[in-house]
């Protein structure tokens, strides 16, 4: 009997010890997320941001965001590139201040470090759907290049930041502009065509899941792996330049009378078209564009490789069922 009370006095001990233990690492931890908190430069998180604009000396972006797509505002309208705005306000919003170098703004301190009248100064501005708006103006880089100068507007103080802060937010209107030469779901589409210019048309049918078939210039049934291997590698291709937002002459481009055409008709049956041109020698690429939009803009000069000529690049083969079948 003494014995169990023994025992039931160390169990009890113990985790009264446990409990204290447990209790100071919670404690610790609260006041860790708290210190971590103040440091953070902005009250609110990446998603909840509806609209930013980047000044950059004369230059003026803004982008807007529409349901879950991002539209740029200005300096011109197009759509944003989703990926890398996110990655802009995930490396800007989430930033942490490393230290505040002073409590307010000496002006010669703010021209010293290049947060005013400095031609490699940037400024930011957030605002949530809330609304809350955030102004961040980036200054240069200390001696040692790892570390930047930034101040918040309505916030009297200097702080000092990781230099990968600003070159997160140092972005061109072709950075955050989408990128993609057109845009389709290749396994949803009804079907496509593909013709070089004294080329006959090939088209192909999607009539159902793992089948394609050509009706164009002949019948035939087609590869599958060839066909989504071809479609993959027209959807994946990103824009490498924006030639001309306003084209007055085609021609100029060899848009007139294009080397190549591709039709896409998408799940909904809709018709989309991208047309390939002559070859910019300046960029090393080809002129493109959209058939539903204005500008002229550049794609690799490999895109046009492995196109097929014929019905026949693109007939299943005995050997392509073999693997197939494998």
């Amino acid at each position: 009997m003494r014995f169990f009370k023994k025992t039931m006095f160390w169990i009890i001990i113990m985790a009264v010890i446990g409990g204290s233990f447990y209790l100071i690492d919670r404690g610790a931890e609260e006041k860790k997320v708290i210190v971590e908190e103040k440091k953070r430069l902005f009250p609110f998180e990446p998603n909840d941001i509806a609209e930013f604009q980047i000044i950059r000396g004369s230059e003026n972006i803004v982008l807007r965001k529409e349901g879950s797509d991002w539209h740029m505002e200005s300096p011109l309208r197009a759509m944003g590139d989703k990926d890398a705005i996110q990655k802009l306000l995930d490396g800007v919003i989430k930033a942490k201040i490393d230290g505040i170098l002073f409590e307010n703004q000496p002006q010669e301190k703010l021209k010293e470090m290049g947060i005013i009248d400095s031609p490699t100064s940037l400024t930011a501005t957030f605002r949530t759907s809330a609304p809350i708006v955030k102004t961040i103006t980036f200054g240069d880089r200390n001696p040692g290049m790892n570390l930047g100068f930034a101040i918040l507007k309505d916030d009297p103080r200097i702080f000092r930041l990781t230099a990968d802060i600003k070159a997160e937010a140092d972005k061109t209107v072709f950075d955050l502009r989408d990128k993609t030469a057109i845009n389709f779901a290749p396994l949803k589409i009804k079907g496509f065509e593909i013709k070089w210019q004294d080329s006959a048309a090939i088209a192909v049918e999607h009539p159902a899941e793992g089948k394609w078939h050509i009706v164009k210039p002949k019948n035939l049934i087609a590869s599958s792996n060839k066909a989504t291997e071809l479609l993959y590698k027209i959807k994946d291709s990103k824009i490498k330049a924006f030639a001309d937002e306003e084209p007055k002459d085609l021609s100029v481009y060899g848009l007139n009378k294009p080397r190549l055409s591709i039709k896409i008709t998408d799940e909904k049956g809709s018709r989309l078209e991208l047309i390939v041109g002559e070859r910019d020698k300046k960029q090393r690429g080809l002129f493109a564009k959209r058939t539903d939009a204005k500008n002229v803009f550049v794609l690799e000069e490999d895109f046009i490789l492995g196109m097929p000529k014929n019905a026949e690049d693109l007939e299943e083969k005995k050997d392509d069922k073999t693997t197939k079948n494998r």
